[in-house]
């Protein structure tokens, strides 16, 4: 990536790694682990999600079915242009829905890697972090300064953090987080597990 953004556009060359990465996930990667590296523990998040995933991925192939007998009725040259649109929007989606699975939130020595599929992937240090919680307020969710990787449910908890930091994105830049939502499948072992982090570093 650092070679070909010194010859094209860096914000072009992130866009061509994201969607090459959508497709190899969608297309090559059916099986095997989870991307989790050695010295981290993943918490999964993608059960809740199946059900959704799997009823949109349905109503996706449904419509993509219904634009090809209506539109191969009117015009040849349509049909293509939508079999090759609406083709690969299905397989970006098959990508998405699959890398909630490969990509859990990771809880490092550091800190904690936020995930959400290829939609969340930001790292919140230890050190910034006061308090792991599982009440909070709807406000809170809402509220922009929060980062909510809960996706399409309800986050059953949220980070705290002693200062603003900035989110990252491909085309714009968005105002910083002081807080985190989050929807795992099994939060207890993830809220007990940083709790007791936290208090061996303020010890």
């Amino acid at each position: 990536m650092s070679a070909a953004s010194e010859i094209f556009p860096p914000v072009l060359v992130r866009l061509a790694v994201a969607e090459i990465t959508v497709i190899h996930m969608a297309l090559f990667r059916w099986g095997g682990p989870a991307d989790v590296p050695a010295n981290a523990r993943a918490f999964a998040y993608h059960r809740h999600l199946t059900p959704m995933c799997v009823t949109l991925l349905i109503l996706a192939a449904i419509e993509i079915a219904a634009y090809h007998l209506l539109v191969g009725h009117w015009n040849r040259t349509a049909t293509v242009i939508m079999f090759i649109l609406s083709d690969v929007g299905f397989v970006y989606l098959v990508g998405l829905i699959k890398s909630f699975r490969f990509r859990p939130v990771l809880l490092t020595p550091e800190g904690v890697r936020v995930r959400a599929g290829f939609l969340i992937d930001r790292f919140v240090p230890l050190d910034a972090i006061v308090a792991v919680e599982g009440g909070f307020t709807g406000e809170e969710v809402r509220d922009p300064a929060t980062l909510n990787a809960a996706l399409l449910a309800w986050p059953n908890l949220m980070l705290r953090l002693d200062r603003p930091l900035h989110r990252r994105s491909l085309l714009k830049k968005r105002r910083p987080f002081v807080r985190v939502a989050l929807r795992l499948d099994d939060p207890v072992p993830f809220i007990r597990l940083l709790a007791w982090r936290l208090g061996r570093r303020a010890s």
